[in-house]
């Protein structure tokens, strides 16, 4: 063979093994050399702790750009005195009632399992890698990073922020419940939220439910009063108690870019499973934020969450169970308008419930487009364009210098950042059994193609504008096709349940919220639907199709729509058409 042939095909070979890495969403990194924590003392399995060996390996690891980090497989143990401490007065109440109040505000201090703000070209190869933490803390913190892809890595907790025993006595207004000695509890133990579940149908039996009070009577039993929880019990469900809400997150996203997680599992954690914000482009393949097999939560709030975010969030064959709110939350934020200083500059702050979920002040950039939304009914009335922005993260504010004009009036109206509305792609996922809605859509381009959600307490998916938690924006040009809905929405209006819809609920939360026309240019089609009051319920709307549907076992209307223009329904299994019953739709630009 001739050296010009031979060089052909190298250059051939090597072009399809770069094409192959592109394809499967992998950073690219050739160049860089691979460190392996058992190099530095992280042994797997040996039971010892590896907090100091793996924290040395990741400072290494995000110093050097173009690195391979490698844990060998196996059980890796982390741990901190301050996350065992903050541990501790969580669950026995030296931090109130609910630790959520003392815990997730900002400037509160936190431990980080492994650091790698900074880093740049990062892969970790953790195949078959499980990270066992002790303590509250936020596992895994990526900020500021660029290029980074995480393949394998599987989070859980030696002591886990929820307990599950099974009912073995009912009397009048109490319930007793067994839990297992991995579950240890005491008198003192916090426990909050109270979730049944039902081990035939593997799913919740209904809405959650809080105790009156409660009694240690024997041990590791207790006793929960309050008919709420008596009405829902049998002997042999299994009752669930959360010792916690919102904290820091499983994996933080914050201000990084090009983001690849493979084959990632998070067991459990006492928060969400991912925060992502101020991020550009994620991609989360077969990501699974479920509970370990005998147990019934996996995180105590939402497995993901992601807020003014940029370019796209793709979800490709993900997995969700367990969780003790959403699957995912896609939104950015209403800002107040709090003074203005001369025309074209004024001061902006947040004031929904919680802050931000990474608990970091929220920001636009140089270019970004702003909408000015009227309070009373979300409606986009002008624009304005950020010229300049300087942040006071003290006194959670920042000040913006536009192009534009904003209202006299600025006490009425929000600002919110649609150019951090990413594109979302929710591809071949499954959800069941956990508590509140599935997908929460407050974004633009959005597909939901191919899953299947189960057994929800919440509206499956909802596409909302939520004036009252302050997440934004109203959406546009979303398709719904292809899933199928099981037994959603079981939890009534107060576990997520929108209008009675068990599978779609397109939403408005305003004082007005009879303002059509909000979100723009939906397609449902192709879904298979069963249960629920109402199947799909459509407000504040313009240019909705849907059609090809199946319905069955929808206790009332399948479709309502309210305060909504140019809404078609046709060709529908189980429901009658509404509007032309002709294929003419207008269809959402996905480009």
């Amino acid at each position: 063979m001739s050296l010009h042939l031979v060089l052909k095909y190298i250059i051939l070979f090597s072009f399809l093994i770069s094409f192959s890495f592109s394809i499967c969403g992998q950073v690219e990194n050739s160049t860089g050399k691979t460190i392996n924590v058992r190099d530095f003392g992280a042994i797997p399995d040996d039971n010892s702790d590896d907090t100091r060996a793996l924290r040395n390996a990741v400072t290494l690891a995000r110093s050097e750009p173009n690195t391979i980090l490698y844990f060998p497989p196996g059980k890796y143990h982390i741990t901190d005195p301050k996350a065992v401490k903050i541990q501790e007065n969580a669950f026995y109440g030296k931090l109130g009632r609910n630790p959520q109040d003392q815990l997730y505000k900002p400037n509160q201090e936190y431990v980080i399992g492994l650091d790698f703000k900074g880093a740049k070209n990062l892969i970790i190869k953790a195949t078959d890698v499980e990270l066992i933490c002790d303590g509250w803390m936020e596992p895994l913190s990526f900020r500021n990073c660029d290029h980074l892809e995480i393949n394998g890595l599987s989070i859980d907790y030696k002591h886990h922020p929820n307990s599950a025993g099974k009912i073995i006595n009912l009397g009048k207004d109490y319930v007793d419940v067994k839990f297992p000695n991995s579950d240890p509890i005491n008198q003192n133990l916090i426990m909050l939220r109270i979730m049944i579940f039902d081990l035939e149908k593997q799913s919740l039996v209904g809405a959650s439910v809080y105790h009156k009070k409660k009694k240690l009577i024997a041990p590791q039993t207790m006793r929960f009063f309050g008919r709420s929880i008596r009405d829902q019990a049998k002997i042999g469900r299994v009752l669930i108690v959360l010792s916690g809400f919102h904290y820091r997150p499983a994996i933080l996203l914050y201000k990084s870019k090009d983001i690849v997680l493979n084959d990632v599992t998070i067991y459990s954690q006492a928060g969400m499973g991912i925060v992502g914000h101020l991020n550009e482009n994620i991609t989360m393949n077969r990501l699974r934020v479920v509970p370990r097999e005998g147990r019934f939560v996996s995180s105590n709030t939402d497995a993901t969450h992601f807020a003014s975010n940029r370019g796209f969030i793709h979800f490709f064959d993900c997995e969700f169970g367990g969780q003790g709110d959403d699957a995912t939350n896609v939104h950015t934020y209403y800002t107040h308008i709090a003074s203005r200083e001369g025309t074209n500059i004024c001061e902006t702050f947040l004031g929904e419930k919680n802050f931000t979920h990474s608990l970091y002040l929220d920001e636009p950039q140089v270019g970004d487009m702003l909408a000015v939304v009227e309070k009373n009914t979300l409606k986009e009335i002008a624009y304005i364009r950020v010229n300049r922005f300087w942040t006071d993260p003290e006194d959670r504010k920042v000040k913006i210098e536009f192009d534009g004009k904003l209202p006299k009036e600025i006490k009425d109206y929000y600002l919110v950042n649609i150019t951090a509305s990413p594109s979302l792609k929710f591809i071949n996922c499954k959800i069941r059994s956990h508590r509140a809605r599935s997908v929460l859509v407050k974004t633009r381009k959005v597909l939901i193609e191919g899953c299947s959600f189960e057994n929800t307490t919440g509206t499956a998916i909802h596409i909302g504008a939520e004036g009252d938690w302050g997440e934004g924006i109203t959406s546009e040009d979303v398709v719904v096709r292809n899933n199928v809905f099981t037994n959603c929405g079981i939890g009534g209006a107060g576990d997520g349940t929108i209008d009675g819809a068990s599978a779609i609920a397109v939403h408005i939360k305003a004082k007005k919220r009879n303002v059509p026309g909000l979100h723009k240019r939906l397609l449902f089609e192709n879904n298979k639907i069963r249960g629920g009051i109402h199947a799909i319920v459509v407000k504040g709307a313009s240019d909705v199709t849907i059609r090809k549907n199946t319905f069955a076992d929808i206790q009332k209307q399948p479709i309502i729509t309210e305060a909504s223009v140019r809404v078609k329904a046709y060709n529908n299994e189980g429901s009658e058409p509404i509007g032309e019953n002709k294929d003419n739709p207008v269809l959402p630009n996905l480009k």
